[in-house]
């Protein structure tokens, strides 16, 4: 029940922000929400051993506030900038290339998609932030109720041993499937462009 009511008071804050914050404010949103997804991303790869995360944060807001521009959107960048942190951390702070890849990864696993998500709000404005919220319900809703009904082989047993194959596979046919349907009431273009 504790779950049930904060996921709906998530939703509702969430569906608030979307539709009543100017675009610089969501932006803000953005990069608060990545930084405490950061904090507690970097506490499960790093459990027990003290680390350093006040630059890594900054980087989580850095990526974050920079893909969250609709006019900004270059991976390249930022790309070269966390490769260049990447062989820093292995060459002269003595770390394995898998830790150095797990903190690596965070700028990009947690501050590029909140950014690009508050990017898509600039971009295309709400219709479209909901319409991809949406998707990834239905594709999150597709994958349970398929993997239940018709699941047998386990999809990726040492992360998620419940996550099967069939799953994945209902998931992806039912979240296609919406936002062909969806999609040009959003994108009426798209709808124009495809019956062409």
């Amino acid at each position: 029940m504790t779950r049930l009511l904060s996921g709906t008071a998530l939703a509702a804050a969430a569906l608030a922000a979307i539709l009543f914050l100017p675009i610089l404010g969501l932006r803000l949103l953005a990069c608060l929400v990545a930084v405490l997804a950061a904090r507690e991303y970097l506490g499960i790869v790093h459990s027990g051993r003290p680390v350093a995360r006040g630059p890594l944060l900054l980087l989580v807001v850095m990526t974050c506030w920079w893909m969250s521009d609709p006019g900004q959107m270059r991976v390249l960048p930022l790309l070269l900038v966390g490769l260049a942190w990447l062989a820093a951390e292995v060459l002269f702070r003595g770390r394995t290339v898998d830790q150095a890849a797990a903190r690596f990864l965070a700028p990009w696993y947690v501050g590029m998609p909140l950014g690009m998500l508050a990017a898509v709000q600039g971009l295309g404005g709400p219709r479209a932030t909901l319409l991809l919220m949406a998707t990834i319900v239905v594709s999150d809703s597709g994958q349970y109720y398929t993997g239940r009904a018709f699941g047998r082989r386990p999809l990726a047993p040492a992360i998620s041993p419940k996550k099967t194959v069939e799953g994945a596979l209902g998931g992806l046919v039912l979240a296609t499937s919406f936002i062909v349907l969806a999609g040009p009431g959003v994108f009426p273009i798209a709808g124009r462009l495809s019956l062409a």
